[in-house]
């Protein structure tokens, strides 16, 4: 219970700088607040590992830090999420790359993001250009004790979603999956669909790409399905500006693909410039080792 009153007493306070202070300042005082541990979590130490068996995070004291930097914006991207205004995003939100597909032309895309905490601005900036995306979610399991926090908020998170988009999100990865629904909306009602592909993925169920001299795999269905239908794939990654606390966003579109297998290997290459851009931004780094298998 008191693990879990913490929590709360730390979302509370990290909402109301927020919405109530400038910017500038709620992120000199979020990086700040790293030195004093604020954004820790228990697997911390197993992150860093992980990130120097690949070559990153030599210096453990910055990793440490830019890694808890980035779940506290993570966080606050969400609170933020309830009151952006355009000439706030026209400051922080720098987007590069391959222009977005005309709405009206190609109204049926995949969303493809390996960042976790680019969710909210993106669901605005997408939105802004008619492409109002589904996310797809994976349940998380019934919560233990001093768990329940987490729990309920990531349920928070997920209609917060619906709340940007008026869009249904759609349940994969259990034997509740609305699979059905997924086809239904990218094929036959031609709309936009948001994933996250780099969660952990038996082999048998995926496509195998090379990433760090090491195999990576892919939900297959879902790329099987844009391949043989042709969907255009937008494949956007989001990196902290450690300066302002902006972001900097990079878009790909994708269009032709040769193979299922060409393309998942286009996936892996986005991950790992990702990671080169900031390791310390990946927010799986702790369960890398079940997803980068020895070849």
């Amino acid at each position: 219970m008191w693990t879990e009153f913490k929590q709360l007493l730390g979302h509370g306070a990290l909402a109301s700088m927020v919405l109530l202070l400038p910017w500038s300042f709620t992120y000199a005082l979020l990086r700040f607040a790293t030195r004093f541990g604020f954004g820790k979590t228990e697997f911390e130490s197993a992150a860093v590992v992980n990130m120097q068996r690949f070559g990153f995070g030599a210096n453990q004291y910055l990793t440490v830090r830019h890694m808890r930097l980035h779940r506290l914006i993570d966080l606050a991207d969400f609170y933020k999420s309830w009151w952006m205004s355009r000439s706030w995003l026209q400051r922080y939100w720098r987007v590069s790359g391959d222009p977005l597909p005309d709405a009206k032309q190609h109204p049926s895309v995949l969303f493809v993001t390996f960042h976790y905490g680019a969710g909210f601005w993106a669901l605005r900036y997408f939105q802004q250009h008619g492409l109002s995306m589904a996310a797809l979610y994976r349940p998380p399991p019934q919560p233990k004790a001093g768990e329940r926090f987490h729990y309920y908020f990531f349920w928070w998170r997920l209609r917060s979603i619906f709340r940007l988009t008026g869009t249904k999100p759609i349940r994969v990865g259990d034997q509740q999956s609305e699979l059905s629904a997924l086809v239904r909306r990218l094929v036959k009602v031609r709309l936009p669909v948001g994933v996250m592909p780099d969660i952990p993925t038996a082999a048998e169920q995926a496509v195998s790409a090379v990433m760090f001299g090491h195999r990576i795999y892919f939900a297959s269905a879902l790329l099987r399905l844009v391949v043989k239908k042709n969907i255009p794939i937008v494949l956007y990654t989001s990196v902290l500006d450690l300066t302002d606390g902006g972001r900097n966003v990079q878009i790909q579109v994708l269009d032709e693909y040769s193979s299922v297998e060409a393309l998942a290997q286009t996936l892996a290459d986005c991950l790992a410039t990702a990671i080169a851009k900031d390791p310390s931004a990946w927010h799986l780094w702790p369960w890398a080792h079940e997803i980068l298998q020895a070849p």
